[in-house]
């Protein structure tokens, strides 16, 4: 390289390059430098030591900490300071330093190179920012959350009562015999008891929806045989009105909260029973442990649908039936996938029309060594 174009490579180099004395007296200075600094090289150059470009605190910190690393070391690499520049200049900097020896009979000089960090330092501030508005953000959606699980929890208790009054005369003015069979009137009364029995179904879901975030006692390990019982101990009017028969293996242990696993065993066998076929429905769970997972197989002999409406049973208040053809209010399914979520698995289905579902939810295995 020539000597011209290295002194070019010096002066104007994307960084700042400047020598000083162990007293810090500055005895060299590149272009680039210079104008960061907005000073003249004639201002600078054994006029101005390098602590005449720093704070008070990174003055203590050059005299306490730098300059003794660099003397024992011989070296120090990206150690952040802000420079000062005329008028209002400020430059957040990493600052690399070297020392050189010269003649034996000479005092060593450092080599200091400067890379200025003024954007870096607008990204990170920029990302502290957009952070702060994200927590803040989060808990304002948390908050909402609350307040309306609270409300849906208390606006259900509330519609209840109402609900049952209605559902009480209805049946009053039927025994009374007021209703003319045939009549007009027998099909309005006949509508109104059929929607109340809809929202007292919708209410006790959205209920049950709601519990879903409650506050625990915390997670423990929990038999999923003795959640299957529990859930069919609940569903076992419906099991016997439908001769449903289910067929239930060793299940594993899991770590999560109980009522809710039994809410997901008794939503998923509801769920198949209801949509059975002609056949008497049957269900049979199987299971497998694959990594870090177990995978729950929950099949049945239903109707089945087809697979490209899988993600939208699990959506909240999704349906493919009317509720004229079969009853539901489509949060079921929804529960079920929240529940699954809640403990750190995912849900989902596989189906075909006639042929029955198969849905499976994976839910991480225990680690021994914590639980022990």
């Amino acid at each position: 390289m020539k000597t011209e174009d290295a002194i070019d490579l010096y002066e104007n180099a994307p960084c700042g390059y400047l020598t000083m004395q162990s007293d810090g007296n500055i005895i060299k200075i590149n272009s680039t430098l210079l104008n960061w600094l907005n000073f003249e090289r004639s201002e600078i150059v054994n006029k101005k030591a390098f602590r005449d470009f720093l704070s008070m605190g990174d003055k203590i910190y050059l005299e306490t900490h730098f300059m003794s690393l660099l003397q024992m070391q011989g070296d120090v690499t990206e150690i952040s300071l802000e420079l000062i520049g005329k008028g209002t200049i400020r430059i957040p900097t990493l600052i690399n330093a070297k020392q050189i020896q010269q003649d034996f009979n000479k005092q060593p000089v450092y080599l200091i190179s400067v890379l200025g960090i003024t954007h870096r330092k607008m990204y990170e501030e920029e990302l502290l920012i957009a952070q702060k508005k994200a927590e803040e953000t989060t808990h304002r959606l948390k908050e909402m959350n609350k307040v309306l699980e609270r409300f849906a929890y208390t606006a259900s208790h509330d519609l209840q009562a109402p609900l049952n009054a209605i559902s009480g005369m209805v049946h009053i003015l039927e025994k009374k015999n007021v209703i003319q069979a045939g009549s007009e009137e027998e099909l309005i009364f006949s509508k109104i008891a059929s929607n109340a029995e809809l929202m007292k179904m919708m209410i006790r879901d959205l209920l049950e929806y709601s519990k879903i975030d409650e506050k625990s006692s915390g997670f423990e390990a929990v038999s999923l045989n003795e959640a299957c019982n529990l859930a069919l101990e609940i569903l076992d009017g419906e099991v016997q009105k439908n001769e449903a028969i289910i067929n239930i293996p060793d299940l594993p242990e899991v770590m999560g909260v109980k009522i809710q696993f039994v809410r997901l065993f008794q939503n998923l066998f509801s769920n198949a029973i209801k949509y059975r076929s002609e056949k008497n429905p049957v269900i049979t769970l199987s299971w497998e442990k694959k990594d870090d997972f177990h995978t729950i197989y929950v099949q049945d002999n239903g109707m089945g649908f087809e697979q490209v409406d899988e993600s939208k049973i699990f959506g909240f208040m999704e349906r493919l039936h009317s509720h004229d053809s079969i009853a539901g209010t489509g949060i079921g399914l929804s529960a079920c996938k929240r529940i699954v979520e809640k403990h750190g698995g995912r849900i989902g289905v596989k189906s075909n029309p006639n042929k029955g579902s198969t849905f499976y939810f994976t839910i991480s295995v225990i680690d021994e060594s914590k639980h022990h």
